[in-house]
């Protein structure tokens, strides 16, 4: 095998030291693509909303964004983040898709796509910045 994978709950990388953590990052993004991308529709179908395109990114000033048109865009990033903490941000953006702001409709329905709001907001303020050690 090439790359980074998991076997038996521990992760592998093969190749040359000096490209390991290329191997573990590529690794990392294709685990959160593939996680959020499912979240995301998950949720999105559950309050009948269209996606447009989901992108990832290495962001450092926010860990989601939502456009007019219905793109997606995250920080891979949160994949490092405890499970609650995605589901709510996946679930804060796919909320914006039917309320493109803040109000208490948009607030009701994160409640209603996840049940991690308060404890995940508190973690991203505690913990958040950690991330960008990694990758």
């Amino acid at each position: 095998r090439r790359g980074a994978w998991v076997e038996d709950g521990v992760l592998h990388v093969s190749g040359a030291p000096e490209f390991a953590q290329r191997r573990v990052r590529d690794f990392l993004k294709e685990k959160a693509r593939i996680e959020i991308t499912r979240l995301a529709h998950d949720k999105a179908k559950r309050i009948d909303a269209e996606i447009g395109r989901i992108t990832l990114k290495d962001t450092h000033g926010r860990w989601g964004s939502c456009t007019p048109e219905g793109d997606l865009s995250f920080s891979w990033r949160l994949i490092l983040a405890p499970s609650g903490v995605l589901d709510y941000v996946v679930a804060h953006e796919v909320a914006h898709l039917a309320e493109l702001n803040h109000s208490d409709r948009f607030w009701r329905l994160v409640a209603k796509l996840t049940l991690h709001t308060a404890e995940a907001k508190s973690w991203l303020r505690r913990h958040g910045a950690g991330l960008h050690r990694y990758g």
